[in-house]
């Protein structure tokens, strides 16, 4: 974090609040709180800001077919946001604190700026390692989909089996332990009528 500033340079947050850090060169960067479960940002919203995470733990989510699939669990130390605040898309998935979380918000006119002053190969190379990343999510998304149908067609034919199983088990005659002993039975499987003297 020493490129964020030290302890010194900065507020602690209570209650939800922000705090200014300095960063290189005074740069002024926002130190921000989220309680558990609040939403950081959301897939398709504009890319404005980076972040970095400070403390606790970050979910990143992407919905498919109306159902959010993880991505990732970033830990403190963990940048997210910048594909967006680089490239000027929208936002390609949702993070959300996963329990109490500090990050330090950068701004895209700051990553824009840095990404200025970069060598011209280093933002070709940044570029590619950025479309890669997309690839790869959208890979691990229909991989978690693909899983996720083979585990409802399974649940679904063990189900199928052992109601199949019991129904046959129910159906089967049962068996009469005097069979065999006891000479024909009647059609229903009953003892047959003995004869009447005449």
């Amino acid at each position: 974090m020493s490129d964020f500033g030290s302890a010194a340079d900065h507020d602690q947050v209570q209650d939800g609040k922000s705090a200014n850090i300095r960063g290189k060169r005074g740069e002024i960067l926002a130190r921000v709180a989220f309680e558990k479960e609040k939403v950081i940002f959301r897939e398709g919203q504009d890319g404005t800001d980076a972040y970095v995470l400070e403390s606790g733990r970050i979910g990143v989510f992407k919905t498919v077919e109306g159902k959010n699939i993880r991505l990732a669990v970033l830990e403190p130390g963990a940048m997210f946001g910048e594909m967006a605040a680089i490239t000027g898309e929208r936002r390609a998935a949702t993070t959300m604190a996963i329990e109490p979380c500090v990050v330090v918000r950068i701004p895209k006119s700051t990553m824009q700026n840095k990404m200025a002053a970069c060598d011209p190969f280093i933002r070709a190379l940044l570029n590619i390692l950025i479309n890669n990343l997309r690839r790869v999510n959208e890979r691990y998304v229909t991989t978690a989909q693909t899983a996720e149908k083979l585990l409802g067609d399974l649940k679904i034919a063990t189900v199928e089996k052992a109601e199949a199983k019991k129904s046959a088990s129910m159906t089967s005659a049962p068996v009469n332990a005097t069979e065999g002993n006891a000479g024909p039975r009647g059609a229903d499987g009953s003892a047959p009528i003995p004869k009447q003297p005449a």
